[in-house]
């Protein structure tokens, strides 16, 4: 069993404030009132929820893709500064050494078209960069536009130079999103993915007069277009599109012989082929948002702050080309500050 410390240090602050030693009878219940009403207060604050949920699904989505070295909360404990300074939300070490200090921002409007919003004032900003400037970072932005299940991680000194405000919307800062140096990229395939599973024609039953079956699969199998997948790492990774991507995936389709069933075949392709060889199923980032929001969000409210990271869903991705492997199509989206200026 892990240590409590992190328990043990609030239970030294509130000590502090209210002049009861750790060893006062006194302090456990006065301490348990004090975390519940806390609780209490967090759980009927929506904003709060919300931007605690997007940091930690930063957190996981970092280490689930794979590419840096280091990501650290970084706002924790208390800051002693000449001068007024915010740690920013995580430090992120990047492969070639680089540091850079992201905080994490979660921006929902309703109407889906003008995803647009303020995200840093200037004092703000300032006592962010002052953090960075002490202690060697270089600070960047992540946004989660929840509307569109959508990331994106821009500069601010290049959108806005000289410390002011921030004001940006979903398509400028896709534009600028410097989201593939932490491993986001978009995914390509034939279409349509189909996952079948073929009967175990010994031990499933006929098909009944009133449709029931009872059945026990033999054999699943993956496609991607008529090539069938069978590498472990690509069909970790068409699983995923079939669960999380932009694609759709239909209904089971049956496949009938007279009175047996054979097969139960599941489509999932894109609403609309392109035609052109492949089709995109989307950026990791989002299809990881989706899986997010399946674990930690019920009719609309925030049940859960976090969620596993998935190390292994990307890290299929990693492996190295081998025969027998799926045709995949990877972009990755640089970024285009030319003639971003954006104004506060």
């Amino acid at each position: 069993m892990s240590k409590p410390f992190d328990l043990l240090r609030e239970l030294s602050r509130f000590g502090e404030g209210t002049d009861i030693n750790l060893n006062d009878a006194a302090i456990r219940p006065a301490f348990g009132l004090h975390v519940e009403q806390a609780i209490d207060r967090a759980l009927k604050d929506p904003i709060l929820l919300q931007g605690q949920r997007a940091e930690a699904m930063f957190e996981a989505l970092v280490v689930s893709l794979g590419e840096v070295q280091l990501i650290k909360p970084e706002d924790g404990g208390r800051v002693f500064a000449s001068e007024k300074m915010q740690p920013p939300d995580f430090r992120v070490v990047l492969q070639d050494g680089t540091n850079w200090l992201v905080e994490v921002k979660n921006v929902y409007k309703r109407n889906a078209f003008r995803q647009r919003r303020r995200l840093l004032t200037r004092d703000y900003r300032k006592s962010l960069d002052r953090y960075a400037a002490a202690t060697g970072g270089t600070l960047k932005l992540a946004i989660f536009w929840a509307r569109w299940s959508i990331w994106t991680l821009v500069d601010p000194e290049k959108l806005a130079p000289g410390g002011g405000d921030l004001t940006l919307d979903m398509m400028e800062a896709l534009k600028v999103s410097e989201l593939a140096s932490l491993g986001d990229e978009s995914l390509g395939m034939r279409a349509p993915l189909l996952l079948r599973l073929t009967m175990d024609s010994e031990r499933t039953s006929p098909i009944a007069p009133d449709g029931t079956v009872h059945l026990t699969i033999g054999q699943a199998q993956m496609f991607s277009g008529a090539f069938e997948v069978s590498d472990r790492s690509d069909q970790q990774i068409a699983w995923t599109v079939m669960q999380y991507s932009d694609w759709e995936t239909e209904e089971p389709r049956a496949v009938v012989d007279g009175d047996r069933l054979i097969a139960l075949e599941f489509d999932c392709a894109p609403p609309e082929l392109s035609h052109q060889g492949f089709e995109t199923a989307g950026f990791l980032s989002r299809m990881f948002a989706r899986y997010y929001a399946d674990r930690t969000i019920e009719n609309g409210e925030v049940v859960r702050i976090a969620a596993p990271a998935q190390p292994e869903w990307f890290g299929a991705l990693r492996q190295k080309d081998g025969d027998g492997r799926m045709p995949l199509w990877r972009f990755t989206l640089e970024p285009n500050y030319e003639g971003q200026l954006i104004r506060g």
